[in-house]
């Protein structure tokens, strides 16, 4: 979520089916099936994305499809008006991080939408880094095996807002749950239903599931309810009331937008 809070997205923490599960990568990520090596290479995919000026953003982000471009949410890089920001960066989360900026001019960045009030079935941003993460391998996307109802998610955030528990800033937060739905979209872009919590920061979370026995990066966390009431905290998972977090599939349009740009070809191309 921008700082500046972005109507209707991530406004607020929303927590579904029970309690906040939301942990440091370190503390639950063996628990969640991860090995050394798996936590590792999260730690050194994912991480923040920000912005500075003319008003600060933060939200989440990962590396997609090569070791110099992040997948993320359109929305943290426009303020509400639609007007761009600037100065923005990545920083991962690795054991030793590093924090590249980012490069948001036509040629080096593909968005959804370039508005806020854009469908966020648009809300997505291809963008180069200023220099490559040396060592850094981004999960593969498994774009012919589609998501079902069911499918267990890991999802990993820089650093949520409202958490139950306190994590070091410097570790990505991790959870498990679960797809619930997954509608036919008829747009250029995917999305499916979860009840993964979601709050500020949520926005751009990375979606690891596991196909086939490898780890596949399957969407990024777009939308949640919008509860502020304490007493929706751990309702159950219900779209009509808002108990429920959207994400975008690594698929279609996004796998387009990225494979694009990372041929280095133009959008008018």
């Amino acid at each position: 979520m921008s700082a500046d809070g972005f109507a209707g997205l991530l406004q607020q923490i929303n927590v579904i089916d029970g309690p906040d599960r939301r942990d440091s990568l370190l503390a639950i990520g063996p628990r969640l099936g991860l090995s050394a090596d798996e936590i590792a290479r999260i730690r050194k995919v994912s991480g923040y994305v920000g912005c500075f000026a003319p008003s600060p953003a933060i939200g989440s982000g990962a590396l997609f499809l090569t070791n110099n471009q992040i997948l993320t949410a359109a929305h943290i890089f426009f303020e509400d008006s639609g007007r761009q920001r600037s100065k923005c960066f990545f920083k991962n989360q690795d054991a030793a991080p590093v924090k590249i900026d980012l490069l948001l001019d036509p040629a080096n960045a593909r968005f959804g939408a370039q508005s806020p009030k854009s469908p966020a079935n648009n809300d997505y941003a291809v963008v180069r880094l200023a220099e490559p993460i040396e060592g850094a391998e981004p999960f593969p996307v498994a774009a012919d095996i589609a998501p079902h109802t069911g499918d267990p998610l890991i999802v990993v955030s820089s650093h949520p807002a409202g958490m139950t528990t306190v994590v070091d800033n410097g570790v990505p937060v991790v959870q498990g749950c679960k797809i619930r739905r997954v509608p036919k979209s008829t747009a250029a872009t995917s999305f499916y239903r979860t009840d993964c919590a979601a709050s500020g920061e949520s926005s751009g979370s990375m979606n690891l599931a596991r196909v086939d026995g490898r780890l596949v990066f399957r969407g990024i966390v777009i939308t949640t309810g919008p509860w502020r009431d304490p007493k929706f905290a751990g309702a159950p998972y219900d779209e009509a009331k808002g108990s429920v977090t959207t994400a975008l599939g690594t698929d279609a349009a996004i796998l387009k937008a990225g494979e694009d740009l990372a041929r280095g070809r133009r959008e008018s191309e």
